[in-house]
């Protein structure tokens, strides 16, 4: 499992618009006792520090939800210990109350020293989707504290997040440089390498990573994500196995087991895998994990019905705890659905009635008026399926006027996007395959309508070598990639 999470898979946060780092590391210092080379800690109590220590211990393995109760204990000795608020807030799993710790971290700011300051109003940004601000506190960061291994793994997993994989790679090496045998690195540097296609340098940074933490689940699983993005399902699953038997309720695992199983076109089992999850936890971010999961089981398997059915659990879960964040998220998650599906107005109505919740929830004007802008690329999508050109190139440029302001790459990941699908429906194929190798190159619906472009253009080498590719993306509990994959086995002439 990545040590960051952009929120477009798993059901929890807005996609797309929110990049957010979750796991997050400090020095474990003192007030009284600060290092100049090293990010401090404000606290006025010894036992408080104590407890934060064994919560990041913890953090940095990914046990966020067993990080919670020492974080917890910490906030109980020092009711004023901004960095254990916000930590506290990366453990939750639903964005209602993450962002409730997150404020509390916050309101905190004026007693806290320089670089706590940084990390938090990084950190705001990410939530406010202002990645620019976001990369000018991070770089501010590293200038003030150029031998913090963290502050270096803090960018990184930022740059990552942005997919700028070989300065994700500088960075992450830098921090191992201070201190080797700091773990979190060797995890990011395997996926950073996995995404590069170097897999076989993805593989060293894992076993190192397994080396370093043997007793902990995440770098077996981790592990085991490469193995299924090589297609190695069993093996896959295998690794998966080691990461449960250390440590039975970590979710991702049971994820990576059925994700496996779908790709085995053992369906049924992968839904009986991920079932387990509701005996083993009652944690209302868990169980949306579950039923988005087994959504993409049923996209997988062709069954949309069921999918749309867990996926509204999600929205039932999200109403009982009053989540409007949460819920747009949901309705969101429907709307994309349908669009597969091919309901597209039900899909547009979805992303409609899913702004009505963003607006009322209690988030800045920043992230609600990116929510909102989120709009003109769902419908969008959803007026290229309906092949309505003028009504695309409408959403199109008054994505574009207002993504070139802040420069937001992911944002301009989707312009592009946009532009390509004009120019497909065009049929000017170059154009078409120049903006989609500029858009999200994780999303393997965009890889695919590339091939189809290089089709029309009689490039049926380029096109199989496309379509081969998508078959065979082997990505991790991914809606795009179940909906895509056998359309995708099917152009193929193996």
């Amino acid at each position: 499992m990545k040590n960051i999470n952009t929120f477009s898979k798993n059901g929890d946060f807005p996609s797309v618009t929110i990049l957010l780092i979750v796991a997050i590391s400090f020095v474990l210092l003192n007030c009284s006792n600060q290092q100049s080379s090293k990010i401090p800690v404000t606290t006025k109590s010894e036992r408080a520090l104590e407890y934060y220590n064994e919560g990041l211990l913890l953090t940095e393995k990914l046990r966020g939800q067993e990080a919670a109760y020492f974080f917890l204990k910490a906030i109980a000795e020092d009711n004023e210990f901004a960095l254990a608020y916000l930590q506290l807030a990366f453990a939750q799993t639903t964005p209602k109350i993450t962002l409730k710790y997150f404020n509390k971290a916050k309101s905190l700011i004026g007693n806290i020293s320089e670089g706590e300051k940084l990390l938090l109003l990084a950190f705001e940004e990410g939530f406010n989707n202002d990645l620019d601000k976001q990369n000018e506190y991070f770089l501010q960061l590293i200038d003030e504290y150029p031998k913090d291994e963290r502050a270096h793994n803090y960018y990184a997993n930022f740059l990552w997040g942005l997919q700028n994989y070989k300065q994700a790679i500088k960075h992450f090496k830098i921090a191992l440089d201070i201190n080797q045998d700091y773990s979190q690195p060797y995890n990011m540097l395997g996926y950073c390498y996995r995404e590069l296609g170097d897999f076989k340098k993805a593989e060293i940074y894992f076993i190192k990573y397994i080396d370093l933490i043997q007793d902990d689940p995440n770098p077996y699983d981790s592990y085991a994500e490469l193995l299924l993005k090589k297609g190695d399902f069993q093996a896959s699953i295998e690794y998966y196995k080691k990461a449960l038997e250390i440590q039975p309720t970590f979710i991702a695992s049971r994820i990576g087991i059925s994700t496996n199983l779908s790709l085995l076109n053992r369906h049924e089992d992968a839904c009986k895998e991920l079932e387990l999850i509701e005996t083993l936890s009652n944690d209302p971010g868990d169980l949306k994990r579950m039923h988005f999961a087994k959504a993409v089981t049923n996209v997988d398997m062709g069954n949309f019905e069921r999918a749309i059915d867990e996926l509204k659990m999600n929205i039932s879960i999200s109403k009982e705890l009053k989540d409007d964040l949460a819920l747009g998220n949901d309705l969101v998650n429907l709307g994309n659905i349908n669009v597969l599906n091919g309901n597209l107005d039900e899909a547009l109505r979805y992303f409609e009635n899913s702004i009505e919740y963003y607006q009322k929830a209690n988030v800045s004007q920043d992230l609600k008026y990116s929510l909102k802008r989120q709009m003109f690329v769902n419908a969008g999508r959803v007026a290229y399926f309906k092949k309505d050109i003028e009504t695309l190139r409408k959403y199109k440029e008054k994505y574009k006027s207002s993504a070139q302001k802040i420069m937001n790459p992911i944002e301009i990941r989707n312009v592009h996007e946009l532009s390509g699908h004009i120019n497909l429906l065009e049929e000017n194929y170059f154009d078409a395959i120049y903006e989609y190798k500029q858009a999200d190159q994780r999303n393997t619906i965009l890889l695919y309508l590339t091939g189809t472009a290089y089709e029309e253009l009689g490039d049926y080498k380029n096109s199989q070598k496309i379509y081969k590719s998508v078959a065979h993306f082997n990505s991790l509990n991914d809606m795009n990639y179940a909906f895509i994959r056998k359309t995708a086995l099917a152009k193929l002439n193996e």
